[in-house]
């Protein structure tokens, strides 16, 4: 099966360094010194779980054109860059082709046929924290490494059946789900909640943890935000709050998310409006009580 995977980053790294250590055809989609580097030496993963991969894709360009008509296309940009990562592989994407983005928010697919109306717009979540160490050298730095990917519709797709046999072949947790949102939701609650505590108290992990009214606080967060996934209809377990927050106390002290990650360094572009801008404004539109959201957002945006 023809894949390519679009976005060599710390999500779209493990991902494609996991397939390409254990399948051929694997393609990726990169640019600037981070396809300079896989060009000469492929791409290395140092996980925790997984320990060091090396491995090389079938190719790797800046032109998707190269690649031609594939079967899958795993997008990993940021959700700022998903319009013109779709426009760009336009001529790789055939009418079977299934689209499965793999970045943070709910309901990607929704977002991706905007922009396209070819292919099979999928759905995913990808859980794990990793990160660029340099180009083509990526830290996963925790024991968490899970994809869950369906379609909205509730059908079955014979080529997602089989990329989820071969992401768990390849050593990474994998499920075919028939409620997507369900997953879609539990993960934008977990990252979500994670990225709106560090933004809040400027810090990582390690700035909360020692600390009862912080995690306290993050309790309240996890909490909002499963309010507004069942004001959507959705399920979410109090077990679930429980459980994000056992994860937040395990989390190495120097852990964050993304989003934290590129607000601290003082990226011009973030996700802060795809993640915590869209709890606020869902809450606003709801009219739920969600303070803690309206805190860290007002805090960033005044």
């Amino acid at each position: 099966m023809k894949i390519a995977v679009l976005g060599i980053g710390g999500i779209g790294g493990v991902v494609g360094a996991c397939l390409a250590s254990k399948f051929d055809d694997i393609h990726f989609i990169a640019r600037g010194k981070t396809l300079e580097a896989i060009k000469e030496n492929g791409v290395r993963v140092e996980s925790l779980i997984l320990g060091k991969i090396e491995a090389r894709p079938t190719s790797v360009t800046d032109n998707p054109d190269d690649i031609g008509v594939v079967d899958i296309l795993i997008v990993c940009t940021k959700g700022y860059g998903l319009e013109k990562a779709i426009k760009q592989c336009e001529g790789i994407i055939g009418e079977k082709t299934v689209i499965l983005p793999l970045l943070n928010g709910i309901n990607i697919s929704n977002d991706i046929r905007k922009y396209t109306d070819k292919g099979i717009a999928a759905d995913g979540a990808i859980y794990v924290f990793a990160n660029i160490m340099e180009p083509g050298v990526i830290r996963h730095s925790n024991n968490l490494l899970k994809v869950v990917v369906g379609l909205s519709s509730g059908e079955r797709n014979e080529k997602l059946l089989t990329l989820v046999d071969m992401l768990n072949e390849s050593g990474i947790e994998s499920s075919y789900s028939d409620e997507i949102l369900v997953p879609l939701w539990e993960k934008y609650i977990m990252m979500g909640g994670n990225s709106c505590i560090f933004s809040y108290y400027d810090g990582p992990a390690g700035i909360v943890q020692p600390y009862p009214e912080r995690m306290e606080y993050a309790f309240n967060i996890f909490k909002e935000l499963a309010l507004l996934a069942r004001l959507h209809g959705v399920t979410i377990s109090d077990s679930l709050i429980d459980y994000y927050m056992e994860r937040l106390k395990q989390m190495a002290p120097d852990a964050m998310t993304s989003l934290y990650r590129d607000l601290k360094n003082g990226s011009p572009e973030t996700e802060f409006d795809a993640i915590i801008g869209k709890a606020y404004h869902l809450s606003q539109k709801l009219n739920a009580e969600t303070p803690c959201i309206d805190a860290v957002y007002k805090k960033y945006r005044g």
